[in-house]
This record gives C-alpha cells, structure tokens and sequence, in this order.
C-alpha cells in the first residue's frame, strides 16, 4: 500500500514531520514492516529528524551504497526484484520500520530525470516487500511529484489554517474531494479554521484530522530524536502535556490506516 503524503504549497502544512509522525506510531503500535521515503531534492527533514548528525553527516553519507541514488543505479543495470530494496535502506525499528535516503545528488535536472525513470519501479517493488510504503512527495505540481500521486494508492494532503493556502488548494481541485485524506498540521484549535469550519467551507464531508503544534516534537525533530520522543511518550497519559499531540497522531494514523484495506485490527501490538 502506497501512501503519499503532500501539499500543494512550501514549507507550510508540516507534511514531513506529519509523515514522520504517523509512521513512527504506526511502527510502534502495529505489527506492519513499513518504508519510509521522499523524492525531495532539496535538503529533507526527514534523515535529520531520525538520525544522529554525527552519524549523518559523516559515516553514513560517505556510503555510496545505499538510498534512492544507489537504487537507482542499481536498477540501471540489474534486474530490480523486492529483496533487493531493503539492501539500500536504513533500519529505523528492525523489521518494523525502514528508510529509504534522499538524493545526495547536486545536478537537480539529473536527478529529476534519473528518479523519473525508476520511481514508478521503486515503488511497486517496494510495495510487495512492505506493508506500507509512506512517500513525502515534493510539494507542488512538478512532473515527478504527480507522478507518484499517480501510483499511490491514497494521497493524504497536508494542509494549513492559512486561507491562501486552503483557497490555493480547493480552487484547483473541485472534484473528486472523497479521494483525499486531509490532515491539517500545526493545528490551531482557537483559530478560525478549525477542522468544522474548513469541512463546511470547502465541502469536506469526511476523512480530515489535524495534528497540533508540539514544541517538544519539533525540538526532537531538529536533534534528530524524533524516534526517542515517541518511545517516551507514546503511553502518555491525559495530564501529560502531550497527550493531546500523541492522541491526534494516532486519531490521524487510524483514518489513513482504515483506508489501506489492511484488517489492523489483527495487527494491534498488544491485542
């Protein structure tokens, strides 16, 4: 099942931090082997938010064999089959929760081209060896980007409480809005947009969640302890301060997960 998370505008509707968060939940709550991964080519969050910079910005950046440039490579000249992607990812929970690193690539219409012609390989292989492959796609409308919202099974579209933002969005798309799973990040629950408002504006009938802003998220998220802050806070109880951030977290995952067509049910660690 291929999940893609994205936005129609930069830098505004948390969309990789929201990914990173219903990723890690879903690891630690259900037993799924899941992929995490993005086609951004500018400088992503996402491997900073999960590892140590240390370890990033040295060891791990000098392999030449591993992340989406590898594969690429690889798939190049070799025959691609589904054992052989979790050979270029990084163990986030083992056997529960990989990564898939971004480009290191300097030459941005390389790069575009290169993943243009493997992306839709990618993923379908990735989906027979995973569960659930979660994709933070490259905000906007460029070619690569809706390519894969083309492949992916459910789109989930991040979405501010800025009007413009909102307005932008459903200007563009009248139709079809049952398609979509709508998450609103860094919610506000005192701002005029709240989840009510926007359904009855823009004819929202269903399948929306928000997750509010959480400063000690977001500073796990600069310190690359993202992993860290769920393991300790994942229990929290309801005078905890962040209860409400993780009790969202996981309203939102179990709207999207109700959509994969996965009995998750049978899949509650736990149960």
């Amino acid at each position: 099942m291929r999940i893609a998370f994205w936005s129609n505008v930069h830098g505004q509707s948390a969309t990789t931090s929201n990914m990173l968060s219903i990723a890690l939940v879903t690891a630690l709550e259900y037993r799924l082997k899941m992929l995490i991964t993005h086609n951004h080519f500018e400088k992503s969050t996402i491997e900073s938010s999960l590892l140590d910079k240390r370890y990033l910005n040295s060891e791990l950046m000098e392999l030449s064999d591993s992340g989406i440039d590898a594969l690429a490579r690889f798939i190049k000249s070799n025959k691609l089959d589904k054992d052989n992607i979790v050979n270029y990812t990084t163990s986030i929970l083992k056997k529960k929760l990989d990564l898939l690193m971004g480009t290191t690539n300097t030459n941005k219409d390389l790069y575009m081209h290169d993943l243009n012609n493997v992306m839709n390989q990618i993923l379908s292989l990735a989906q027979e060896f995973y569960d659930v492959v979660f994709i933070d796609v490259s905000a906007g409308y460029n070619e690569l980007s809706s390519k894969i919202l083309k492949y992916s099974d459910i789109i989930v579209v991040n979405l501010s409480q800025n009007s413009s933002v909102l307005d932008d969005f459903f200007e563009r798309h009248k139709e079809g809005l049952e398609n979509y799973i709508f998450l609103i990040g860094r919610y506000d629950m005192d701002s005029r947009y709240n989840t009510k408002n926007i359904m009855r504006r823009y004819g929202i009938k269903k399948n929306i969640a928000a997750i509010p802003y959480n400063i000690e998220f977001s500073d796990a998220c600069s310190d690359g302890r993202v992993l860290d802050f769920f393991l300790k806070n994942l229990s929290a109880k309801k005078d905890d301060l962040n209860y409400c951030f993780i009790n969202e977290v996981r309203n939102a995952a179990r709207l999207i997960l109700a959509h994969t067509g996965i009995d998750i049910t049978t899949k509650k660690i736990g149960d």
